[in-house]
């Protein structure tokens, strides 16, 4: 016969394996902003960390809402993104959409110095926003079709 203790366990369990992989493809998406030659698929870039913040924001809301916490990042709010997204490195795109992401990025920096998931989850949810945003935008910019969502980090990791 299975307890509620152990229903409990193994909801916490499929909790962490996706918070996991969450946090391996936010690792990549970052490592595709710092591997990158200039302005090659940037759009998809922004797109794929777009899509790595969606899918952190899901998962920390569940473990949120599994009672977990997240394990705080001291000194996180004073971190930089890679060089290419950072202000000041002649980074294209509307002016006022940069704003938005730096105070999204400011944001998820604050959460992750403390243990609430839910702050977690809202500041990658900033992040995915603006950058999906952004990645549009720039497409739009470019003249090319917009990048499609889901998928766009293996199509980053493919032209690398």
């Amino acid at each position: 016969m299975m307890s509620f203790g152990d229903d409990l366990d193994r909801q916490r369990a499929h909790i962490m394996r996706a918070v996991r992989q969450a946090s391996s493809g936010w690792a990549q998406a970052m490592r595709a902003h710092k591997l990158a030659p200039p302005d090659a698929g940037f759009a998809n870039r922004l797109l794929a960390l777009s899509e790595a913040a969606a899918d952190e924001q899901v998962a920390w809301e569940h473990a949120h809402a599994a009672g977990l916490l997240w394990r705080p990042v001291p000194g996180a709010e004073g971190a930089a993104p890679p060089y290419e997204l950072r202000p000041g490195t002649g980074r294209r795109g509307p002016a006022e959409m940069w704003g938005r992401f730096d105070g999204a990025v400011a944001t998820l920096n604050r959460a992750i110095t403390g243990s609430n998931a839910a702050d977690v989850a809202d500041g990658f949810g900033e992040v995915s926003e603006a950058a999906g945003a952004l990645a549009r935008a720039l497409a739009q910019e470019d003249g090319t079709a917009a990048p499609h969502a889901r998928g766009a980090l293996a199509r980053v990791q493919g032209a690398a």
